[in-house]
């Protein structure tokens, strides 16, 4: 297994971090939950999510997978989920140089940034008559930044990372699908039903990491 040091020195930080390359795969699980859910602002966006890849170097190439209704079942079908590809890299990475009695020398600490697309499937129920987003099919990209606290136990990093993600997805412009009333659409509550355009989710991950 080849290893790579790169050593990046920040004077805005005043320190210098290490990264140590290493290839293998890796997996990461744990919770992901919208802040602020674009296409269902009233539903409670949150669930297990897990993500198996491969790491070469800084980065990470991973196939994820989310439950985003498990704890809101007010869906349509099977709920709403989410299957997506994405690339992670470290653009920091720092260790630990001082110990205290031995203790603590195995940190390491990174940050880094993601970029993906996937598909969510599953519609939310927003009342009797209507459901959001307009198809059971919804394409999705995001951007995403966060840190990581690993062990730096060589060649394995298990850790976890506290990220936030931005999500973005087509809401789609077909009414009827939007409305599931034979009586029209009114609604006391507003105007619920689907007038294309974009939504935007801002959403926090907690995952545990295993692996390279």
């Amino acid at each position: 297994m080849s290893k790579v040091a790169v050593v990046v020195v920040s004077s805005l930080l005043g320190f210098s971090t290490i990264a140590t390359a290493e290839n293998g795969p890796t997996m990461r699980f744990g919770l992901t939950g919208a802040i602020r859910n674009g296409d269902a602002p009233d539903k409670w966006e949150a669930g297990p999510a897990i993500g198996l890849g491969l790491r070469s170097g800084p980065f990470v190439g991973e196939i994820e997978y989310a439950y985003l209704s498990f704890f809101d079942p007010d869906t349509v079908g099977a709920g709403v989920q989410r299957v997506g590809l994405s690339l992670r890299a470290d653009v920091i990475r720092s260790f630990a140089t001082h110990c205290l009695f031995r203790g603590g020398c195995t940190r390491a600490q990174s940050l880094w940034v993601e970029g993906g697309a996937g598909e969510r499937f599953g519609q939310w129920q927003l009342d009797a008559s209507h459901v959001t987003p307009v198809g059971d099919h919804q394409p999705e990209a995001h951007l995403s930044v966060g840190i990581e606290v690993d062990n730096q136990t060589r060649p394995m990093r298990n850790g976890f990372q506290l990220g936030v993600r931005f999500a973005i997805a087509p809401r789609g412009s077909d009414q009827s699908s939007a409305c599931r009333s034979t009586g029209g659409c009114m609604s006391t509550t507003g105007d619920l039903s689907n007038h294309g355009g974009y939504a935007t989710s801002v959403l926090v991950e907690w995952m545990f990491l295993f692996g390279h």
